[in-house]
Order: C-alpha cells, then sequence, then structure tokens
C-alpha cells in the first residue's frame, strides 16, 4: 500500500494534473485581471473625479456612484458564479482523471 506522500508525489508528476494546473492558472489569472481592472477603474475615477459619481442619473435621485457601484458588485457575483461553473465543468473532471490514474 502506497504512503499518501507517494500518492501526492505521483499526482504532482501526472500530465493530466499538470495540464489542470496550467489552465487553472490561466484562467485564474484571466479573472483577476478582469476583476483588478473593474475594481481599479471604479477607485480611481472615485479618486480623480468625485463629481461625476455624485451627479443624478438623468432625471433620477439615483446618483451614478451608487449605480456603477451596484454594477461593481453585480459583476462580481457573475465572476464568482462563471469561476465556480468552469471549476466544475472543466477542473474537476480533470482531477478525477488524475485521481483515477494515480488509483489504478
Amino acid at each position: 500500500m502506497s504512503s499518501s506522500r507517494d500518492i501526492v508525489a505521483e499526482v504532482i508528476r501526472n500530465p493530466k494534473y499538470q495540464e489542470l494546473l496550467a489552465r487553472r492558472t490561466r484562467i485564474s489569472m484571466a479573472f483577476f485581471v478582469v476583476t483588478l481592472i473593474i475594481y481599479a477603474g471604479f477607485i480611481l475615477t472615485l479618486a480623480f473625479d468625485p463629481e461625476l459619481f455624485g451627479r443624478p442619473m438623468g432625471n433620477l435621485t439615483m446618483s451614478i456612484g451608487v449605480f456603477v457601484a451596484t454594477l461593481v458588485l453585480i459583476s462580481a457575483s457573475i465572476l464568482v458564479a462563471l469561476y465556480v461553473y468552469i471549476s466544475n465543468k472543466i477542473f474537476d473532471p480533470l482531477l478525477d482523471a488524475v485521481l483515477a490514474e494515480v488509483r489504478e
């Protein structure tokens, strides 16, 4: 019977596991960049043009800042949901394949 260290070492050496790591890293970095752009854009606009966020939206009483902040929160929720979906559809089957190979 293999020890847990042997199993971990075998998983790490597996080419499918290396593919999983590469794909997960690429996708995670893409999500990170998108999130960074959204949040940095919001914060930088707030820092350099705070009056913009204080203006009302047309004839509404809601300001542009409240609307944009809501969009930032919604975008974060969408990105999280999308990552979970991708994780369940792509990463989990790859990991299951790696574990099946190691157990053989």
